[in-house]
């Protein structure tokens, strides 16, 4: 026969109990923030591709035309017109090379051939946390002038 009063938790199992509802609930909501950081940094990462993407169509389609090297690009834009400083800009930096001698062009060669077109968008981004570190996308192609 069970005595009467040893129905029930202790207070050591209940707090034991309390503790590991606590570590699995803190671990959940570090690892949701950690997720939610990462994916805004990944938003940002794409569009800077998408942003290189565009640059290096425009070089291969035209004859040989330069994008403005260092230009600023806006990565992400917040949607406040009047206040720009809360939007993401990088710098985008277009390097023109011979792949064969992987000297760096600054006009078309003569005669014509295979040029390397390199495009890096820099950044630094919006996420608090990681502002104080420089993201880089990098897209390099081909093209005959």
């Amino acid at each position: 026969m069970r005595n009467p009063l040893s129905r029930g938790f202790t207070l050591v199992e209940c707090m034991f109990g309390i503790f590991i509802a606590s570590v699995v609930f803190l671990s959940t909501i570090l690892a949701l923030g950690y997720a939610r950081i990462q994916n805004e940094v990944e938003q940002e990462r794409i569009r800077a591709h998408q942003i290189i993407s565009q640059k290096l169509e425009i070089e291969r389609y035209q004859l040989f035309t330069w994008t403005a090297s260092e230009s600023t690009q806006t990565i992400w834009d917040n949607e406040t017109p009047d206040d720009t400083s809360d939007d993401t800009a990088g710098t985008l930096e277009i390097i023109v090379r011979d792949p064969v001698t992987g000297a760096i062009l600054t006009m078309a060669p003569d005669p014509a051939r295979l040029i390397e077109i390199e495009a890096t968008l820099s950044w630094s981004p919006r996420v608090a946390r990681m502002q104080n570190r420089v993201l880089r996308e990098t897209v390099i192609t081909c093209k005959a002038p």
